[in-house]
């Protein structure tokens, strides 16, 4: 029982010093160093160190302006981070429509290639129709597919270009 109550008060001491501490005043010393460096800390200066200055302030206060900075830093470094994912998303948008290009016009320059190579009489045209028009409509697929990855480009520049996340896919009234 006794030792409960003294754990107990030592508790409350350390409540109460914790308290204590929030509003006690810190020192905060500017000092120059021996190659002339500038140094703001805590802690005294060595005894070799120019003492230039002694601030006193609230800890308090320095540890909200601290953590107010480190969120505002955090924050930039996010909309930096997202401002570089957005870039990056266009930029491999854009080579996505460039591939999407090459293969459609390789895929067009084909079908003309079948079409003059099996359609170039009456008789052959009707026997390798379903040759011809595969290679016609994997053209036209190719071509769909490049128009899309384009569109899917200028957005995604845009996206960039204006620093807005992606948009949400909007309903249909």
């Amino acid at each position: 029982m006794a030792e409960t109550a003294r754990t107990l008060g030592l508790a409350g001491l350390l409540v109460a010093a914790a308290a204590l501490s929030a509003f006690a005043q810190t020192k905060v010393y500017t000092w120059t160093d021996a190659r002339g460096r500038l140094h703001l800390t805590d802690a005294p200066p060595p005894a070799e160190a120019r003492l230039q200055d002694v601030v006193e302030a609230e800890a308090s206060e320095g540890a909200e302006e601290l953590r107010l900075r480190r969120l505002e830093k955090r924050r930039q470094e996010e909309r930096r981070e997202a401002a570089e994912a957005r870039e990056r998303r266009a930029r491999e948008a854009e080579e996505a429509a460039r591939e999407a290009i090459r293969r459609a016009e390789e895929q067009e320059r084909r079908a003309l290639e079948t079409r003059q190579r099996f359609g170039n009489t009456p008789s052959r045209r009707e026997q390798f129709k379903y040759r011809i028009r595969a290679e016609e409509e994997r053209a036209a697929a190719a071509r769909t597919e490049a128009e899309q990855a384009l569109e899917r480009a200028r957005t995604a520049s845009e996206e960039a270009r204006r620093g807005a996340g992606p948009r949400a896919p909007e309903a249909a009234p």
